[in-house]
């Protein structure tokens, strides 16, 4: 009896032992495709919801992926991403499920265009992230403005650099880009090269905006002298 109560004191005394747990993360621009390379990467780190410990961090890159599963409407749950799709993929080791928050930081370029967000889920010992990975979508879009003489010139992609053109999944005509001049908007139009819209602009404009009218993405900028 004395020896059962040994062991039993024993084992209660062992410290669990860490179980490595697989997670893949992925960020998809609102609208459109996976943040990537492109576009500079998304920063990425997971810590212990409860005491803020990092657990892990790094950086998402790789491509956009495959245009076709990804805007073609898959069934909800069904994978999108491909091999090449953009991730970020580490191990993180938990002895018990452990609430995790993730912060996500990007795209890294063009600068000023980073957006921000944090998501918290369970991890389960081993379990891994099923499907796509933890996927976060980032809400806006890549703008840029400055002002060129008597003209103010804005440069606008989706967050994953996806083009903004005639005839693309992403037609110009659906887009509204606008100068601001005492709180009334001046249209800038398609100037004819991918992504980029202008047009004369009175003195005293400090903001445009740009809004996508079908996905709703939605960003402004700090016009350039």
């Amino acid at each position: 009896m004395n020896r059962l109560i040994a062991l039993a004191a024993l084992l209660a005394a062992t410290p669990a032992l860490a179980v490595p747990t697989p997670v893949t993360v992925r960020v998809i621009s609102q609208g459109a495709k996976f943040i990537g390379s492109g576009m500079g990467g998304v920063d990425i780190m997971l810590v212990d919801a409860a005491t803020g410990a990092e657990l892990a961090k790094g950086r998402v890159e790789g491509g956009t992926g495959d245009t076709t599963r990804i805007m073609n409407g898959a069934a909800r749950g069904a994978p999108i991403a491909d091999d090449g799709a953009a991730r970020f993929s580490t191990t993180v080791d938990i002895t018990e499920p452990r609430l995790v928050r993730l912060l996500v930081a990007g795209p890294k370029r063009p600068a000023g265009v980073e957006v921000a967000k944090t998501e918290v889920r369970w991890l389960i010992p081993g379990q891994p992230v099923v499907g796509d990975g933890w996927v976060v979508e980032l809400p806006g879009l890549a703008l840029t403005a400055r002002r060129e003489g008597g003209r103010v010139v804005a440069d606008v992609s989706m967050l994953c650099g996806c083009p903004i053109a005639p005839g693309t999944l992403w037609d110009e005509g659906r887009f509204r880009i606008n100068a601001w001049v005492a709180g009334k908007p001046v249209p800038l139009g398609f100037a004819g090269q991918t992504g980029r819209f202008a047009a004369d602009v009175p003195a005293g404009a400090e903001w445009v905006t740009a809004v996508d009218t079908l996905s709703g993405a939605t960003s402004a900028a700090k016009i350039a002298p």
